[in-house]
């Protein structure tokens, strides 16, 4: 997000950052309905976006009471920014004045006054400016003012990406949005133009603060048409003998409460279900969904009480681009879902309490986790999280994307992916309160971790530079940036065990990149080895430009090192360190 990542390091505060660690973060989805939470976004380019700033409380819709339409077509008018910034940004000052002269008795009133306290307006009368004009349409040159004020974007303005802004007053803020990623034009493909005199829709400004927050899009899982439905499934029901007597491709709609069932999907079989739709293992039934079926999709159950054996699933494929979606996940013997094929995406589920994991992906391919609720697993520790339990875990894989998760008070690592994974990205991620690391890559290589909070993890590994917000066990080839790191047992850490080799060459900790991030409040970052050598000194690991706030400490080529001495080993030279 940018608030949090392209910080004035001039300017900046330790009460700002601080502020900025703990105020923001992604917005997580948590078992969308069929259809998201409005009924007249579908379709929309930016509906992922509307969704991720409803997750995050920005927005509640155009309807009130219902609230069960965002107006996406609509213009936007000043008091509606008004309210989207405040909100946003938490604000809650209005500087002890009325600052405006025409919005007395509109309901947007407390929140102009909040933005103008904050310097994010000015008025809409220069020079006087004792006018907000609430109720006027924002143009995108005005939005581009109003978000660059908000971020304190202070990019380069000679980059010049679009034509039709030259001479206009709001061109170095538009040019600072584009350098930010919050604005990508507004003609598509080429977005050489800004248009910068037309106003502003709703859903474009979803996008636009979506972007600026660094929010993951949240895609619902589609909306049940009739016409869509093939086969209706009631309780009483057998599902397995309907799916298998069904073709490939065949779309169900589930209803009610279902006892025992256990599915084999055929391919390309769609498994939806209505709002009130319950499948309940009742603690003996092995499998919710299974089989080698390729294609499959599973969308807006709550699957509950699966009776599956150590390190399976409620839910368990092995075929190639199965879909899991919007579903509610919870209360299973081991692991909520579990897949193995390649292409498979995990996306938007709330998966809690289960017994063991709430996520495994093995031995696959180019496969998305994205935007879950991952919680409260392991909860009752009846699994020893070193052996595999916790948040998720992740085997052997390929090009495996990990994105938007909110994964929290997990008995084990928060997000753990150990063992020959390669190409993995951890994006956006809100990963809080769990006994084991936040991000734990072990004996693995090459990955991203970007964007990332983690906050008060690790405080069941507390030894040596375990149990950090991230930490990379006899891994290598992973650039680390732009995290928030605070409150948890360590920092940012390697460890080097003897470990062995695998599938991409020996664990060791190698040519890893760690730049850019913010560390408060977090013991030691740094590295250590126990295998008597000091070769992962010498092996192209770096610490680069990173802030550290508080109660922070480094170790490094044997023992604990102050500030000072950090720095002598060419660590940080234009990082920060704030007592």
């Amino acid at each position: 997000m940018v608030a949090r990542n392209m910080y004035n390091r001039a300017r900046i505060s330790l009460v700002v950052l601080t502020a900025l660690a703990t105020l923001f973060a992604p917005a997580v989805a948590t078992a969308l309905p069929p259809g998201g939470s409005f009924t007249d976004d579908d379709g929309s380019p930016h509906e992922g976006y509307i969704e991720a700033i409803a997750a995050a409380g920005i927005t509640n819709g155009c309807n009130p009471p219902i609230n069960d339409r965002y107006c996406p077509d609509r213009n936007l008018t000043r008091g509606e920014m008004a309210v989207l910034l405040a909100r946003t940004l938490g604000l809650s000052s209005d500087g002890g004045r009325d600052w405006f002269s025409d919005d007395n008795g509109s309901p947007f009133e407390d929140r102009i006054n909040q933005i103008a306290a904050a310097g994010i307006t000015l008025g809409c009368n220069p020079p006087a400016n004792t006018k907000f004009c609430p109720n006027g349409t924002v143009t995108r040159g005005q939005m581009a003012a109003f978000l660059e004020r908000a971020y304190n974007l202070k990019g380069s303005t000679s980059s010049n990406p679009f034509k039709d802004d030259n001479g206009s007053i709001f061109e170095n803020s538009i040019e600072r949005l584009a350098q930010a990623g919050i604005t990508k034009g507004c003609n598509p493909p080429i977005n050489d133009r800004f248009c910068p005199n037309d106003p502003v829709r709703r859903d474009a400004m979803a996008s636009f603060l979506a972007r600026a927050e660094g929010m993951s899009a949240i895609t619902p899982p589609p909306r049940v048409d009739a016409g869509d439905v093939d086969v209706h499934i009631y309780p009483g029901d057998d599902i397995d003998d309907i799916a298998d007597s069904s073709p490939k491709g065949t779309t169900f709609l589930i209803h009610g409460t279902h006892h025992r069932q256990s599915v084999s999907p055929r391919d390309g079989q769609r498994f939806l279900g209505a709002a009130d739709a319950v499948l309940d293992g009742d603690d003996r039934t092995e499998f919710a969904f299974t089989g080698s079926a390729d294609d499959v999709y599973i969308g807006g159950l709550e699957i509950r009480d699966y009776d599956s054996d150590h390190q399976r699933g409620a839910i368990d494929g092995s075929g190639d681009n199965w879909t899991v979606e919007g579903n509610e996940i919870h209360h299973n013997a081991a692991v909520g879902v579990r897949l193995g094929g390649d292409g498979s995406t995990i996306r938007g589920n709330n998966i809690h309490h289960n017994a063991q994991l709430g996520i495994s992906v093995h031995y696959a391919d180019d496969c998305v986790v994205q935007s879950n609720e991952i919680a409260y697993n392991n909860w009752q520790k009846e699994f020893r999280w070193g052996f595999e339990a916790g948040g998720t875990k992740f085997w052997e894989t390929r090009n495996l994307l990990v994105k938007g998760n909110w994964s929290h008070n997990n008995w084990g690592p928060g997000l753990w992916s150990d063992h020959d994974n390669i190409n993995i990205v951890y994006d956006g991620n809100i990963v809080e309160d769990n006994a084991a690391a936040g991000i734990y890559h072990e004996i693995s290589y090459d990955g991203v971790m970007r964007n990332n909070t983690l906050r008060r993890n690790g405080f069941d590994h507390d030894a040596w530079l375990w149990g950090g917000g991230i930490t990379l066990a006899s891994s290598q080839g992973v650039e680390i940036y732009g995290n928030v790191v605070e409150d948890n047992y360590n920092g940012i850490t390697m460890t080097q065990q003897n470990r062995g080799s695998g599938a991409h060459g020996p664990y060791v900790v190698r040519n890893n990149f760690v730049h850019d991030n913010l560390i408060i409040d977090s013991g030691l970052s740094g590295a250590a080895e126990d295998i008597g050598s000091d070769a992962i000194f010498s092996a192209n690991n770096r610490f680069e430009n990173n802030d550290y706030v508080g109660e922070v400490r480094w170790e490094w080529d044997g023992g604990r090192v102050s500030w000072s001495k950090w720095r002598g080993y060419g660590h940080d030279d234009g990082g920060s360190y704030q007592q």
